[in-house]
């Protein structure tokens, strides 16, 4: 990385550093009050320093190759992942760290990547220090680049990964074995013999599930996730700071009952809590967790509480400091709020229910619950769009009993070296546990509002929300505020009045209607939302050849986002699985209104849909005709079909195309259409401010007569970067250029959002 480049371009936040440095020491020889504020605001100046140093990118860096076609030699830095599928082959997933690669000529190179290939057997798989050779496609890790979604990409960056490098089916070269101890590869060859014993005393998903509460991992049935996820307790099925913090706990209250030394008591929990974290493969999350979890048992064993703030903001500081991304990173995120809760919150709480005169394990389950869930709500808010109201039960009922079950299962992990027999009595019990826990988590995902969606909150109602929040905790500052407040009664009166009215205002206000353009990558997936809140969604996306479930984890976590809980219509402009493929999911969460598919056998909707051909929600569909019509509000909605049938010879050619007006604005979807079903739409009305073009710009649509009927001023191509079909085509991107229309493609700008009163217009990008 080169560091002098970077500090010859921002050489006045040297001189800033300096200054402040000097400064800082300077006030602190005098002992002022105001020293501290110097020092926060030296590492925000160091913060930045290392942020710039972060995320430059060096010329010899991988990621400068995107998309181009290489050998590549490097060394395997992690034990693979692997997978194997349907058919039975091996999906396997190496880090490599490159060392140089190959077109033309050899040159070195910089940075890790997934490398990803695939195979029939496990043999010749390569081993942690191995050098290997492959020849493939170098790609950047790609994201669906919309509101609401964890960031893939950034979270790689941290480990150093800056790309995709798949091989398929060729065969990797492994041109040096190591034979250097690795400390990794020899605690994931414990831990898959500690799994196969698993396997030998109980079902193999219970194996699975307590593995990955164990040592991590997500090998877990969909429906056990989803359920753990509705009752706010899914952190325990990964290692989390809760799993540190549990370990934590057990230690300290078995060093409390053989009577040991606090100090050392300390010392061996640091020690074993260290052994963990490498057993558990010593990755970055896995650290940052255990850094976390050991903060929250210190905080809560130091007697004083300014120290433990204190604790925990430096700590912040200086995992900041080392990794600036962390600050946009979800895991990091969940972790400091949660501690920050127990720090400041779980003493208040914890007294106030002393009041009650409950028993103690109650009130403290209760106190650390509810204020890590209050420090948490509004980053839960932003991921996950909903508050599990079942979370408190969740956490008094069954949090419990998987404590004991992960206790059980390191007391078996670290028995089984010596005494097999009781490893597998305790394997029987833990088994029996989750058999409870997971049949009471699904009961209570029964009761009614166990789950209820919550809009997320804007970045000013953030920073009100934790500002309330340190006032309340804050005796001084509410004592402060409220001698002002006294003071100038008039200012308060009358900025109270104006807060008042310009809230009415907002609210009273007439909303645009939008329009969606959501990426979901190559596919097609728009929706409309009213200016009272109607939602249409046209198409959903998805993928032929993937298990990936595009409507569950794109398509509703972006209508969640902008407070869509249920669906005036689903229009499906065709039954391919680029457009349809999310919509099984859609129907089985949120409510449906209508739904509205084209004149194509019904087998083809029934097999995309996951429904039986008896399903009344497909006898209820609304076949879309030519001049089929539909008003919402004051918008008008109209099929353009045409009634020539004897051409179709594909799903494509009976794409629905269906344009919206509202007043002087219109905007044409076209689905798949191809240039032989175009002509037929030539003596309509088809003229629309706004072009959502055809078959992701395949040059088989969207003719130059086609286009120039249309006219639009603005095009929006929803397509796949790395697509293996070349969409857009460069004749359909020429013959928009002819013409004076913008175009905007989501594989560029990621979702693309339209906003209008029916006679102008403004729009907004996700990548701007």
């Amino acid at each position: 990385m080169k560091i002098p480049e970077i500090s010859k371009s921002y050489t006045h936040l040297f001189c800033l550093i300096i200054v402040n440095l000097i400064l800082a020491f300077y006030f602190t020889l005098r002992k002022h009050k105001f020293t501290f504020l110097l020092y926060l605001i030296l590492f925000f100046f160091l913060g930045v320093m290392r942020y710039l140093s972060f995320t430059f990118i060096a010329d010899d860096n991988i990621k400068n190759y995107d998309n181009q076609e290489i050998t590549l030699t490097g060394i395997i830095c992690q034990m693979p992942k692997i997978r194997q599928d349907s058919a039975g082959i091996y999906h396997l997933t190496y880090v490599v760290d490159t060392k140089s690669i190959k077109q033309k000529e050899e040159k070195t190179t910089t940075g890790k990547v997934y490398l990803y290939q695939k195979q029939k057997n496990l043999d010749n798989l390569a081993k942690i220090n191995d050098t290997i050779s492959a020849t493939g496609t170098i790609r950047l890790i790609q994201n669906y680049h919309n509101p609401n979604l964890v960031d893939r990409e950034l979270s790689a960056q941290e480990e150093g990964i800056y790309a995709t490098f798949s091989i398929g089916k060729q065969n990797l070269k492994i041109l040096n074995t190591s034979d250097k101890f690795s400390l990794q590869e020899f605690c994931y060859q414990i831990e898959q013999s500690f799994l196969q014993s698993m396997y030998q005393t109980m079902p193999e998903n219970d194996a699975n599930m307590i593995f990955a509460m164990l040592f991590g991992g997500y090998n877990i049935e969909k429906d056990i996730l989803e359920a753990y996820s509705i009752t706010g307790i899914i952190h325990i099925l990964s290692v989390s700071g809760s799993h540190i913090s549990l370990i934590s706990l057990f230690l300290l209250s078995l060093g409390k009952f053989l009577h040991l030394p606090r100090f050392f008591n300390l010392i061996l929990l640091l020690i074993l809590i260290i052994f963990y974290t490498i057993l558990c493969g010593a990755s970055i999350p896995v650290i940052r967790a255990s850094i976390m979890g050991l903060l929250s048992i210190i905080a809560l064993y130091l007697e004083e509480k300014s120290t433990a703030q204190h604790l925990l903001s430096i700590i912040a500081l200086i995992l900041l400091l080392f990794d600036p991304l962390l600050l946009f990173n979800i895991s990091f995120q969940l972790s400091f709020a949660s501690t920050a809760g127990l720090v400041y919150l779980m003493p208040i709480l914890r007294s106030k229910l002393n009041k009650l005169k409950l028993p103690s394990l109650l009130i403290d389950n209760l106190a650390l619950t509810m204020s890590a869930q209050i420090f948490a709500f509004p980053i839960i808010i932003w991921y996950f769009t909903s508050l599990s109201l079942s979370s408190l039960l969740a956490n008094l009922i069954i949090i419990p009993l998987l404590e004991i079950l992960i206790i059980l299962g390191l007391i078996a992990f670290i028995l089984g070296f010596i005494f097999p027999f009781i490893t597998k009595i305790l394997f029987i019990f833990a088994s029996l546990i989750l058999s409870i826990s997971n049949e009471a988590t699904f009961l209570l995902t029964k009761i009614p509002f166990a789950s209820i969606y919550v809009p997320p909150l804007d970045f000013p109602a953030i920073l009100i929300y934790y500002s309330l929040i340190f006032i309340t905790l804050n005796i001084k500052i509410r004592k402060y505020l409220y001698l002002l407040l006294q003071k100038y009664k008039f200012i308060t009166y009358i900025c109270s009045i104006s807060l008042i009215i310009f809230s009415c205002y907002f609210m009273i206000k007439p909303s645009p209607l939008q329009i969606h353009f959501i990426d979901v990558g190559q596919g097609d997936a728009c929706l409309i939302i009213t200016p009272h809140q109607h939602s249409i969604l046209i198409d959903t996306g998805g993928s032929i050849n993937s298990d990936f479930d595009i409507g569950s984890y794109v398509d509703l976590p972006y209508l969640h986002h902008y407070g869509i809980n249920k669906l005036d219509y689903l229009i499906l402009s065709h039954a391919d699985a680029d457009h349809s493929g999310g919509a099984s999911s859609i129907l089985q969460k949120i409510p449906v209104n209508h739904l509205i598919i084209t004149d194509e056998d019904k087998d083809l909707y029934a097999k995309i849909l996951k429904l039986p051909l008896n399903n009344p929600l497909l006898a209820k569909a609304i076949v879309a005709k030519e001049n089929t019509a539909f008003n919402l509000e004051d918008i008008h909605f109209q099929f353009l079909q045409n009634d020539e049938k004897e051409n179709l010879k594909s799903s494509n050619d009976s794409s629905n195309v269906l344009k919206l007006t509202y007043h002087n604005f219109s905007v044409l979807f076209t689905g798949d259409l191809p240039q032989t079903q175009e002509k037929y739409l030539l003596n309509k009305n088809i003229a629309s401010t706004i072009l959502k073009v055809a078959h992701h710009g395949s040059k088989t649509s969207s003719s130059q007569e086609f286009l120039e009927h249309v006219r639009p001023q603005l095009a929006i191509i929803s397509v796949g970067k790395y697509n293996s079909f070349g969409h857009p085509s460069k004749e359909v991107l020429d013959r928009l250029n002819n013409l004076p229309t913008k175009i905007l493609r989501t594989d560029e700008k990621g979702a693309i959002v339209i906003y209008t009163d029916g006679y102008n217009y403004s729009l907004k990008t996700f990548l701007n």
